[in-house]
């Protein structure tokens, strides 16, 4: 299946929650002798069956509905849509990150003094360089780094809510925008020995505003549900284990303290 086509992200969840109904459905069917008196070892186990099901499926469909508010509005669910309806705050963090941490002036002032002469390596060679190092794992750390350090500044809220997995793809497909851009305008002005740096971010910040003004509700909701798709279905398949096993350890507790109503 190409990139381009969407995969359902919750396919996996779903598989998770009807084995946890069925599960469910079948401790149940035991417990209540809906099909008639079940064998001796079967009847004991009933009980046991109905506590994983019901646990298990309690927390598959929990973080079913946690992982459709997040991308879509439900109705009668305050805070639901929370990508659709913070978007403006996500273009600004993302915006913002690049700006301060990747275009900082005493930074590229100083890069440009040490490797100016050196590093375009030709017509092209620049951009080709620095794609090159975008698509490293040493700046792959180094966005990973800078979003756990904007978690604690003022932003931190929002930068928490969108997930270092949904803001790193998004930097790093901006900044690769940026590169093919603005590789060649730099490459020129270094042959000119006259690298304007203010001038050069005033270009990045004017460029990464009009990109940016692109994203709108919809546009950005879908690449984050690209980024996520994968990882959003274990989340959901998760979610039916633990509730599984939280219910048989909830129903071995009540077997050892002899509590009773437990299902």
């Amino acid at each position: 299946m190409s990139e381009d086509v969407p995969q359902p992200f919750w396919h996996k969840g779903s598989v998770s929650n009807l084995l946890s109904l069925l599960t469910l459905l079948f401790g149940l069917t035991v417990v209540m002798r809906l099909l008639g008196e079940p064998s001796p070892w079967l009847a004991d186990l009933g009980p046991w069956i109905m506590a994983a099901g019901v646990f298990g499926f309690a927390g598959g469909i929990t973080n079913w509905l946690a992982v459709k508010m997040l991308f879509d509005r439900v109705p009668g669910l305050y805070g639901s849509g929370v990508v659709s309806a913070r978007f403006r705050e996500i273009r600004v963090t993302v915006k913002d990150l690049i700006m301060t941490h990747f275009f900082d002036e005493a930074y590229l002032k100083r890069f440009f003094d040490e490797h100016g002469s050196s590093m375009t390596g030709g017509s092209g060679g620049l951009t080709r360089k620095l794609r090159e190092l975008l698509e490293s794992e040493e700046a792959g750390r180094a966005i990973e780094a800078e979003i756990e350090k904007l978690k604690e500044g003022p932003t931190g809220m929002m930068v928490r809510m969108a997930g270092t997995e949904m803001l790193k793809p998004l930097i790093q497909q901006f900044m690769g925008g940026l590169i093919e851009r603005l590789g060649p305008v730099a490459e020129e002005r270094m042959r000119e020995d006259a690298f304007d740096i203010p001038r050069l971010r005033t270009q990045v910040d004017q460029l990464l505003e009009t990109k940016l003004e692109e994203l709108t509700p919809e546009v950005v909701k879908r690449m984050m549900e690209k980024v996520m798709r994968k990882h959003l279905g274990w989340l959901i398949v998760w979610g039916n284990v633990f509730g599984g096993l939280i219910g048989l350890a909830s129903k071995a507790a009540a077997v050892s303290y002899g509590i009773e109503g437990v299902p």
